[in-house]
C-alpha cells in the first residue's frame, strides 16, 4: 500500500529525533551561564532568535563559539546547538534603556501616584509628577466629591499601594472609607515610599511641545526626541508667566482622570423653584437643610445612588430619582464577589444573583435597557453609559418607600415642584443634579494628539495618555474598581520606558486600535469607550510583547488574594448585613408593622456563588485549550 509522507516520516539529515537534553551557555568575559533544554535537533538560530526577543539584541549582535582542539569555532545558524560561550552580551540579565532627561508625570490622582510607585520599584528614579491642586489625591476625590463621599467597591481593591508585596491600610481604614480617609491614605503612601520629592504641585500644565533633535536616530532611542513642557500656578491668566516652570523631558505620561468635568444642565423655570438647588459633589450642595424634606436626586449613575444614600443619612423624608433610563445597581456583596473572583463572572450568573435585591423595590433588572441577552437570559451583556452604583441602600430604600424612582424627563419647574413631561408634579423642597461627567476636549490640544494608537499620543511610544472609560460594556465582569486596572497600566508603561524598543516594535506591527476626536460626541481622541479600551489591554497582554505577558501574568489570583485578605467572605457578609440592619432601623417607621427585613445574602448563597464560579471557569479554561489543541 502506498504510504503517506507527513512531515513527521521526513528524515532530516538522517534523523529527526526530539530526545531532550541540556546546554550550558556562558557570556565572554563575565562567564555568567545560563541552563537550558533543548532537543538535539535544535538549531544555534532557534535560541539566537529567542535570546534576541528575551533580551531586546539584534541577531547580528551575537555569536556562538565553541572550543575545537586549540581553536575556536562559530557555530552556523543551521548547526546544532551545543553548549558554547555567547559573544556579544555579558549577562542574561536584559538591560534597561538610560533616558537623558527625567520622565515626566501629569495628574496627582489615584493612577498618576501609582506610576509614580511603579517608578520607584522599577528603578526609575529621575521623575517629576505635576498636579494643579493643592494635595494628591486629583480632581475626582479633591474637587468633585465631598464630605459625605465614601468609596463605593470595597478597600481590598481601591488603595494606592495595590500590588504584590504591599500591604493593605486594612487596620487603619474602612471598608468604604470617606473622601478625607482617603486623602490621608494618599499623603501617607506617599510619604512612605519616597514619592513626595516627585512633586510639583499647584502648577497647571500650559504647553508640550516635541522637539526632534535627533531625526536619523531609530524610533526606539532614548535620545532621538524630547518633550520640552511649561506650567504655570492654576490661577495665573492666559499671558501670566509669573511662577513659570520648564521641563525638558524624555518622556511624558498623562492622567487626566475620567470625573474631571461635571456636565451642567439647567432646568426650565429653576429661578422660580424656590427651594435649593445644587450640584451632588464639589461643596455646592448643602446636605444639613434636607431633614424633615424631601429631595429630588436627576441621575442614576454612581453618583446617584451615592446621593440617594447621604439625603437619607441626613434626615430627608423622601427621596425621588429621576432618570430618563434605569441603570443597573450593583449590591455590594456582588461588588466583593466580582472582585475576588479568578475568572471574571457572566453577566447572566449576576443578574440572577441581583434578583433577591430587585425583588424588594419590586423589579427585574433583566429588563432593564442595558441588558442585551439571549431568549433564554443564559447569557447576557451589560451596556449603560453610567458606571454601576454599589450599594445596598437604595434597595432597602425603595422597599421602605424612602426612594422611588421616576423614568421620565424634566419639563420644568415651578415653585416647590417639579413637572415632568408625563405631566406628573413632585413636590420637593430640594432638587440635586448630579448628571455625570465628561471629558475634557481640550487635552488634545495641548498634548498635540491627533489620533490615539493604543494608549500613545499620535504612536509616540514617549507619550502615554489615559483615562478610565465612561460607562460599562461587558459580558463577563473582572472587577470593579480601579486599583486593578491601574496597577497593570502604570506597570505596561514602565516596562515600556525601561524597554523601549519593544514599544517601537509593538507600534509597527499596526494592531493596536486607532481613534480620533468626535467633537459632536464631545468625546477627545484620549478618551476610549469601554469595548475598545478593554482590546488594548487584550493585545498588550496577549503575547505579542513576551515581556509584558510575562509581567501579566505575575498579578494571577492577585485581586483574590488581596479581596480576599481585607475582607473574608464571612466577615464582609456580616458586615453588610450589620449596616443592612442599621438602615432598617433608620427607614422603618414607627408604625410599620412588618417584621425587619432580613438580609438577603447568606454566608450559604456567597460561597455557592463563588464555588459555581470558580468551576465554570475552570470548565471553560479546559474547553479553551481543547480548542487550541485541536
Amino acid at each position: 500500500s502506498k504510504q503517506t509522507m507527513t512531515i513527521d516520516t521526513v528524515q532530516w539529515f538522517g534523523t529527526k529525533s526530539r530526545t531532550r537534553r541540556e546546554i550550558i551557555l556562558t557570556t565572554f568575559g563575565t562567564a555568567e551561564k545560563l541552563t537550558l533544554p533543548v532537543e538535539v535537533t535544535t538549531k544555534t538560530g532557534d535560541i539566537k532568535g529567542q535570546l534576541c526577543a528575551r533580551l531586546g539584541l539584534e541577531p547580528e549582535e551575537l555569536s556562538f563559539v565553541v572550543k575545537q582542539s586549540s581553536s575556536h569555532k562559530v557555530l552556523l545558524d543551521s548547526d546544532e546547538i551545543r553548549s558554547c560561550t555567547v559573544r556579544g552580551i555579558d549577562t542574561w540579565t536584559r538591560k534597561k534603556a538610560r533616558h537623558p532627561h527625567p520622565i515626566g508625570v501629569i495628574g496627582a490622582g489615584h493612577i498618576g501616584l501609582r506610576q509614580a510607585l511603579s517608578f520607584i520599584k522599577e528603578g526609575i528614579d529621575d521623575f517629576v509628577v505635576v498636579d494643579r491642586w493643592e494635595i494628591v489625591g486629583g480632581t475626582a476625590w479633591v474637587k468633585n466629591a465631598n464630605r459625605t463621599s465614601k468609596l463605593q467597591t470595597e478597600l481590598g481593591v481601591y488603595h494606592l499601594n495595590y500590588g504584590v508585596g504591599y500591604t493593605i491600610p486594612r487596620e487603619t481604614m474602612k471598608t468604604w472609607p470617606s473622601r478625607d480617609e482617603l486623602l490621608a491614605h494618599f499623603q501617607l503612601v506617599c510619604e512612605e515610599y519616597g514619592i513626595m520629592a516627585h512633586l510639583r504641585m499647584q502648577l497647571e500644565v500650559r504647553s508640550i511641545d516635541v522637539v526632534i533633535s535627533q531625526p536619523d536616530k531609530p524610533a526606539h532611542s532614548t535620545d532621538r526626541q524630547h518633550l520640552n513642557v511649561m506650567a504655570v500656578p492654576p490661577n495665573n491668566g492666559e499671558d501670566d508667566d509669573q511662577g513659570k516652570v520648564d521641563w525638558r523631558f524624555s518622556a511624558l505620561a498623562v492622567y487626566p482622570g475620567g470625573l474631571t468635568k461635571p456636565l451642567r444642565v439647567e432646568c426650565v423655570g429653576e429661578e422660580l423653584f424656590e427651594g435649593q438647588i445644587g450640584y451632588g459633589m464639589f461643596e455646592e450642595f448643602d446636605y444639613t437643610r434636607v431633614p424633615g424634606q424631601s429631595v429630588a436626586i436627576w441621575g442614576m449613575g454612581a453618583f446617584g445612588v451615592e446621593n440617594v444614600r447621604t439625603c437619607l443619612e441626613h434626615g430627608a423624608t423622601k427621596c425621588w430619582l429621576i432618570c430618563r433610563r434605569k441603570n443597573i445597581t450593583m449590591p455590594r456583596v456582588l461588588s466583593w464577589f466580582i472582585n475576588q473572583s479568578v475568572y471574571p463572572p457572566p453577566g447572566a450568573m449576576l443578574l440572577d444573583a441581583m434578583r433577591p435585591m430587585y425583588d424588594l423595590i419590586p423589579d427585574d433588572p433583566w429588563a432593564y435597557y442595558s441588558i442585551v441577552c439571549n431568549q433564554d437570559r443564559t447569557a447576557a451583556t451589560i451596556r449603560q453609559k453610567a458606571r454601576f452604583g454599589i450599594g445596598d441602600v437604595y434597595f432597602l430604600a425603595s422597599y421602605y418607600g424612602k426612594v422611588e424612582t421616576v423614568v421620565d424627563s424634566i419639563k420644568r419647574l415651578v415653585p416647590r415642584e417639579i413637572v415632568m413631561d408625563s405631566g406628573l408634579r413632585i413636590e420637593v423642597e430640594h432638587f440635586v443634579k448630579v448628571l455625570g461627567f465628561k471629558a475634557d476636549m481640550s487635552l488634545d490640544k495641548l498634548a498635540g494628539i491627533r489620533e490615539m494608537v493604543g494608549f500613545f499620543a499620535n504612536g509616540d511610544w514617549r507619550r502615554w495618555v489615559f483615562t478610565e472609560s465612561p460607562g460599562v460594556d461587558a459580558g463577563r465582569f473582572g472587577g470593579t474598581s480601579l486599583s486593578p486596572g491601574a496597577i497593570s497600566t502604570v506597570e505596561t508603561y514602565s516596562y515600556f520606558l525601561n524597554y523601549p524598543k519593544d514599544a517601537a516594535a509593538l507600534l509597527e506591527t499596526q494592531v493596536l486600535p486607532r481613534h480620533k476626536a468626535d467633537k459632536d460626541k464631545g468625546m477627545p481622541a484620549y478618551q476610549w469607550d469601554v469595548r475598545q479600551s478593554a482590546s488594548i489591554g487584550m493585545i498588550m497582554s496577549s503575547g505579542v510583547v513576551p515581556g509584558l505577558a510575562e509581567l501579566g501574568g505575575s498579578y494571577a489570583n492577585l485581586n483574590r488574594m488581596k479581596e480576599r485578605e481585607a475582607h473574608p467572605l464571612e466577615k464582609f457578609v456580616d458586615e453588610v448585613a450589620e449596616e443592612w440592619y442599621g438602615y432598617c432601623k433608620m427607614f422603618r417607621e414607627a408604625d410599620d408593622t412588618r417584621p425587619v427585613l432580613e438580609y438577603p445574602y447568606s454566608y450559604e448563597f456567597v460561597r455557592d456563588l463563588v464555588e459555581r464560579n470558580d468551576r465554570q471557569g475552570e470548565e471553560e479554561m479546559i474547553r479553551q485549550a481543547e480548542r487550541s489543541a485541536a
